[in-house]
C-alpha cells in the first residue's frame, strides 16, 4: 500500500495527512481515516492521468493498437482490453503500483463469473442470474470482437484470455 500511496502523491494525488490506503481479509484495498475529519474536508483528488481508463488507451503510444483502432472497440471494451495489456505487462506498466493491490485472475473473484455450478445454483431464479448471464454474453462478445481486432493488427492474443 505504501508503494501505491506514493506513486498515487508522486503523480499528482492528494491525500489527506490523516487517511491512509490499507488492505485487509475483509473488506480488501481500502482508504481509511486515522483521525475523525470535520465534514467537507477533502480526502483525496487525483489528475485524470491516474486513472486507468479507455481515455489512456486512446492516447498511450506503447499500444499503437488501441490508439489506432478505437472506434473498433466499445468503450467499455476498450478499457477492459486496456487494462488487460497493462495486466499482461505489469511488470513495466504506469500503473504498477495500483495492479499490485489488484487480486489476481488465478484465484478467481467473488463474482457470478467466477462462480462454480453450485454456487450459480444458488442464484437461478434471481434477478442476479438474470442479469450475470446477459452480462457474460456482452462480455464475451467484447472479448471475440476484441482479439480479433488484436490479430488483425500483429497482436499476440494468447495472453488475452476469456
Amino acid at each position: 500500500m505504501e508503494a501505491l500511496q506514493q506513486w498515487f502523491k508522486d503523480n499528482g494525488g492528494y491525500l489527506h495527512p490523516s487517511t491512509e490506503l490499507s488492505r485487509d481479509d475483509e473488506f480488501g484495498t481500502l482508504l481509511r481515516a486515522t483521525e475523525i475529519l470535520d465534514e467537507g474536508t477533502p480526502i483525496i483528488t487525483g489528475p485524470h492521468s491516474l486513472s486507468l481508463s479507455a481515455l489512456n488507451a486512446m492516447v498511450d503510444d506503447t499500444y499503437p493498437v488501441f490508439k489506432e483502432n478505437a472506434d473498433a472497440f466499445t468503450v467499455e471494451a476498450l478499457g477492459f482490453f486496456y487494462l488487460m495489456a497493462q495486466w499482461i505487462d505489469r511488470e513495466k506498466s504506469f500503473w504498477k503500483p495500483y495492479l499490485d493491490t489488484l487480486p489476481i485472475p488465478e484465484e478467481g473473484f467473488g463474482t457470478p463469473n467466477f462462480f462454480d455450478d453450485d454456487d450459480l445454483r444458488w442464484i437461478e431464479g434471481t434477478d442476479l442470474h438474470l442479469v450475470y448471464v446477459k452480462r457474460k454474453e456482452i462480455w464475451e462478445q467484447y472479448w471475440r470482437e476484441g482479439v480479433i481486432v488484436l490479430e488483425r493488427h500483429g497482436v499476440d492474443s494468447k495472453p488475452y484470455t476469456w
